[in-house]
């Protein structure tokens, strides 16, 4: 019960800490109180001259570190960026091909019926589906058949002049035998003198015109058109008069002979042919 009414002693730890608080304290008054002399004014000029190097830096590095973040930041901007305007010229190249697409069909379309109001017989307009890309086949196929009324023997045209006839019909297809076939003949008229002859195919791109009497005057660049007759017995017409068969590019003159030949290239570019016109012929 005796020690109840004394005070305990301090610790040693706890004597020190008070000291050193102690100290401190007085330290920083004295300062406080000199902090306007001269001695304590120069420390802290020199102290503010060896850390302003150093702030700089540090404040260096710090915008050196933001500059890197945000161009990291807008690099990826420019990467998105980037990437939606890709797209946006895609879409737009895809729109442009489209619209200049339509604008060809509208074109041949507009060309097509006016031929089509040339013709005094009924018409159908028929896409080419398939063609021989050698040209050895002097054949191609067109999406209309006899669902349509398109018979065998049918004239087909193109804007340019004679494409050929039906040869093969199927209910939604045809068969068109090209004009430069050596199975096709045309009774054709050359157009400056009139002169007469039958047109035939002939193994590559050109035809020849035949039975030209040797006094006509056929020259090189003459238009030969359809002739819309028959030629003796061997003959039956299936083209109306006046359709562009071609040109004359050349002559072959035999001189122990009542009769010339004329080479003709065709009006048409059969390769690059991509809608046509069926002449329901009667």
């Amino acid at each position: 019960m005796a020690t109840l009414g004394r005070v305990r002693p301090a610790r040693r730890g706890e004597r020190t800490v008070l000291r050193q608080f102690a100290a401190l304290f007085v330290i920083a008054l004295a300062l406080l109180v000199a902090r306007n002399s001269a001695p304590i004014q120069d420390a802290s000029r020199s102290l503010t001259t060896v850390l302003v190097p150093v702030e700089r830096a540090l404040a260096g590095v710090g915008g050196a570190v933001s500059s890197f973040t945000e161009a990291i930041s807008q690099i990826q901007q420019l990467r998105t960026d980037n990437a939606r305007l890709r797209g946006e010229v895609d879409r737009l190249t895809l729109e442009n091909v489209r619209l200049r697409e339509q604008a060809i069909a509208a074109t041949q379309a507009t060309k097509l019926e006016a031929v089509a109001r040339s013709i005094p017989l009924e018409t159908i307009a028929a896409p080419v589906i398939a063609r021989d890309p050698s040209g050895v086949l002097q054949t191609i196929l067109i999406g209309t058949g006899s669902d349509e009324g398109v018979r065998v023997g049918n004239v087909v045209v193109s804007d340019q002049g004679v494409v050929g006839r039906v040869s093969e019909v199927g209910s939604d297809y045809s068969k068109v035998l090209l004009i430069t076939d050596p199975a096709s003949t045309v009774s054709a008229i050359v157009q400056g003198s009139r002169a007469t002859g039958i047109v035939r195919g002939q193994y590559g791109d050109t035809l020849v015109m035949e039975w030209i009497l040797q006094t006509e005057q056929v020259q090189v660049g003459d238009a030969v058109i359809t002739a819309g007759l028959a030629v003796g017995t061997e003959l039956r017409s299936l083209y109306p008069k006046g359709l562009v068969i071609g040109r004359v590019v050349a002559l072959d003159r035999a001189e122990n002979s009542a009769y010339k030949r004329a080479i003709v290239l065709p009006g048409v570019d059969l390769r690059r042919l991509e809608q046509v016109l069926i002449v329901k012929t009667p």
